[in-house]
């Protein structure tokens, strides 16, 4: 049981932002490469396709994260005869799917620098072998590089693609059809449709090695929602789960709203967030809203309402708010119980289960006093864009550089104090031969404390669209006065007087499919200025493993597991933290991929 020293100790309270929780694994992914005869044809851009694919693999070896889980399989590589029966069974597992580290980093170049392509194309066998590759469990993706079609069915690949689908498992395959044929490129697209991968056409060594390089980035550098599992209510507070400050991870389902119960004191503020993540992109007019109040109430509101909608291509929408201060200004609640109330109006009944973060904090006198820490920023290569609210890169003024693909959106925090003023300025060099498309845009997006995105300026939507321009396009957001004390003052827009941790993200959106994976590079320039000013400001608590440092930005998960397995978020009895009445958050991160023409609505305060 957490004592009251423990729970709000300067330490357990340390965060005026909540710290991250464990990072989710990146997804194991297992490269099966196409080594049969025909990768000898000398056509790839004059060199030979083997050579291109060595070059592309390569530059996949070199810039893969440490911790990324990869293998490497191939086939065709080592029977030069015409037994078919032996040429069909001539797959080889070459690198087991393991950490990029040093060492593994090493052997594995080796080993591409050693290949030949000799033989059949079994590519349904080495389909199975790869699915055995990853293992039974976890996020996996086989992402396969083939030249022509199978030559060694049966099995035929689009079939064992359906088998390996049926079999329930979290797995996806990718497809690079490289300089393939038309007679074979509806086999390869049967198999990523089938098992909710991507096809793509590359017909030279530069468009393969960026069309891996962007499956490689989709599945290890894509917004990962986190927390602790919660499952919100879907009829309303009576039955919904106590949550307490900390970061959960839930779900839409259908059209279905959340429900959770919270307790908090009339002089406590709360914090709630959320953020919804879909696998592509929202179509307009999709909206989130978070609400708090009594439980009592019909419609939980009177603590906070806030909503976010978005107009435009995005493929998280993120929003968040505070209570107001003081007893005088909010509705007590019985036991001090109320409500939070996650709106859905983003899927509809027969869509896929869509995640949510749910972030939860709550300040008082007491939270006030321990005082808060933030992440030391970092600079140079380690300023590199994290790729979620809870993975944001801490940083500094100053500038910061890095090379993105299209589509992805890096995030970075900050951490901004009443007194002072941010300005955040993004720009991008687009090359002379970048696709041109009306619907490709250059956005950069800036979060308040609350997870609140804010277009750039009053003058300016989310995202520039680039119309066919290239060379350098530059934005610049702020500069917005940080000078709220209080937590909910609603003197600026969106909430951008609000001190605390800002969140960056920026982002090249292209909702086709004709830019993606192209290289572009990026800079991001901070500045912070004027003096920090003393005061009562309110500092939050998001749960006891702040104790741990805010590491990287983002919520953390809180609360206790219960004996039957299910999360509670606090306990409803005479522990210290339920005479505590502390309020539970959602932790939310909606990363808005600044998409065409995306527009931040919100409603600030009670309704």
């Amino acid at each position: 049981m957490l004592t009251l020293g423990a729970l709000l100790s300067p330490v357990a309270t340390a965060g005026a932002s909540p710290a991250a929780p464990a990072a989710p694994e990146p997804a194991r992914i297992d490269l099966v490469l196409d080594l049969s005869g025909s990768m000898n044809q000398d056509d790839a851009d004059g060199q030979t396709r083997l050579a291109a694919a060595k070059q592309a693999v390569t530059r996949i070896i070199d810039t893969a994260p440490e911790q990324a889980p990869l293998g490497l399989r191939v086939y065709g590589a080592t029977y030069p005869g015409q037994d078919k029966k032996r040429g069909c069974a001539d797959t080889q597992r070459v690198l087991p799917v393991t950490p990029m580290d040093r060492a593994a980093r090493a052997d594995a170049k080796k080993r591409v620098a050693g290949f030949k392509a000799v033989g059949f194309t079994p590519i349904g066998v080495s389909l199975r072998e790869a699915a055995k590759d990853l293992g039974p469990s976890g996020e996996r993706r086989i992402i396969l590089v083939s030249d022509g079609e199978d030559t060694c069915a049966p099995p035929p690949p689009c079939e064992v693609a359906r088998e390996l689908k049926a079999q329930g498992l979290d797995l996806a395959v990718d497809v690079v059809g490289f300089r393939t044929p038309s007679s074979a490129r509806a086999q390869l697209k049967c198999i990523a449709d089938v098992t909710d991968g991507s096809y793509t056409d590359a017909d030279d060594a530069d468009s393969l090695t960026a069309g891996l390089g962007a499956l490689f980035r989709k599945g290890w550098r894509t917004y990962q929602a986190t927390g602790k599992p919660v499952e919100g209510s879907l009829d309303g507070c009576r039955d919904a789960p106590l949550v307490a400050p900390g970061q959960y991870l839930d779900r839409f389902t259908g059209g279905r709203d959340l429900y959770y119960k919270v307790k908090k004191r009339p002089d406590q503020l709360l914090q709630v967030s959320a953020t919804a993540v879909a696998e592509e992109g929202y179509g307009r007019g999709s909206l989130i809203t978070v609400a708090a109040g009594p439980e009592a109430d019909g419609e939980p509101r009177a603590w906070l309402r806030e909503f976010d909608q978005s107009m435009g291509w995005a493929n998280i929408i993120s929003t968040g708010g505070r209570s107001k201060p003081g007893a005088g200004s909010e509705k007590p609640a019985p036991d001090d119980t109320g409500c939070i109330l996650v709106e859905n109006d983003v899927t509809r009944p027969g869509d896929k289960p869509m995640p949510v973060e749910l972030l939860v904090g709550i300040a008082d006198k007491t939270t006030r006093q321990a005082g808060a820490r933030a992440p030391e920023p970092r600079t140079g290569a380690d300023a590199e864009g994290g790729y979620s609210f809870n993975s944001a890169t801490p940083i500094g003024p100053g500038t910061y550089r890095q090379s993105i693909t299209v589509g992805e959106a890096p995030f970075w925090r900050v951490e901004v104090k009443a007194g002072q003023k941010l300005t955040v300025k993004a720009g991008v060099d687009i090359p002379k031969d970048f696709p041109r498309s009306a619907t490709t845009g250059w956005g950069v997006t800036v979060y308040n404390a609350q997870r609140t995105s804010t277009q750039c300026n009053k003058d300016q939507n989310a995202t520039e669209l680039l119309a066919g321009r290239t060379g350098h396009i530059e934005r610049v957001c702020g500069p917005w006065e940080i000078s709220d004390e209080g937590g909910a003052s609603g003197s600026a827009p969106d909430g951008y007087d609000v001190p605390g941790t800002y969140y960056l993200q920026a982002q090249v959106a292209e909702p086709d499919d004709e830019a993606k994976g192209i290289v572009v590079p990026i800079s991001l320039t901070v500045d912070v200025t004027g003096t920090p000013r003393s005061g009562d400001g309110p500092v939050f608590f998001f749960g006891d493993d702040a104790a741990h440092g805010p590491s990287q930005s983002g919520a953390h998960a809180g609360g206790e597991q219960g004996a039957n397995g299910t999360t509670a978020a606090a306990t409803d009895d005479d522990s210290p933290l339920g005479k505590l009445a502390l309020p539970a958050g959602i932790g939310a991160g909606v990363l808005l991929l600044a998409g065409l023409a995306f527009y931040a609505l919100k409603r600030r305060g009670a309704a």
